[in-house]
């Protein structure tokens, strides 16, 4: 089984991103991955007109099974299962270019939204009982990790690929070494699904 897991880079407020922490984590081998998974990582730029780009080339690089897409949440208490993505650009601050959209579309032609294809209740259940807080979430906001995630599923609609967003709270919520071991668990709890 091959996983591509991708972070995103600081923005706004966030000095330091903790999914670009998490990815340089599984650079260096200091996360806990399953056996006999191949596991790339790729850390994306938060702008609406290159994200969901720069992930397309590692995923036709990298041809994995699996997709997981990492983004951080300010203000929550807990990682969160991204249950769904909409075809909404709606962002309360600028990206990284200066972009700043309201009450757009991300595909005036596209489907109104996407379902994760991530088995989230199994991993709610899986971190749960590792005694990580987690919850499944149904709204990934209008900024760009909504747009990468609606992007991302519109993709693996059309593919064998299976794929999902979840994003992680604030290292003042969850330390990092809590996150590394969830996004071990997250890892783990995909063995059980069909290559």
């Amino acid at each position: 089984m091959k996983v591509l897991v991708s972070g995103f880079e600081a923005f706004g407020e966030i000095s330091v991103n903790p999914t670009e922490l998490l990815i340089e984590a599984l650079k260096r081998n200091e996360i806990i991955t399953p056996d006999g998974m191949l596991i790339t990582a790729a850390l994306l730029p938060v702008t609406f007109a290159d994200s969901f780009d720069v992930l397309e080339v590692a995923i036709q690089k990298e041809q994995p099974d699996i997709v997981i897409a990492f983004g951080v949440a300010n203000g929550r208490d807990a990682i969160e299962l991204e249950r769904v993505a909409i075809n909404c650009k709606d962002a309360k601050i600028p990206d990284n270019n200066g972009f700043w959209p309201q009450d757009e579309w991300i595909d005036k032609k596209g489907e109104a939204a996407y379902f994760s294809g991530l088995p989230i209740r199994g991993i709610e259940r899986r971190l749960a009982a590792a005694q990580i807080p987690c919850r499944i979430s149904n709204s990934a906001g209008t900024y760009v990790c909504n747009y990468l995630f609606y992007r991302l599923m519109a993709l693996c609609h059309k593919s064998h690929i299976r794929a999902g967003f979840i994003h992680v709270p604030s290292e003042a919520s969850l330390s990092l070494l809590e996150q590394k071991r969830a996004v071990g668990l997250i890892l783990d709890s995909l063995r059980s699904l069909p290559e």
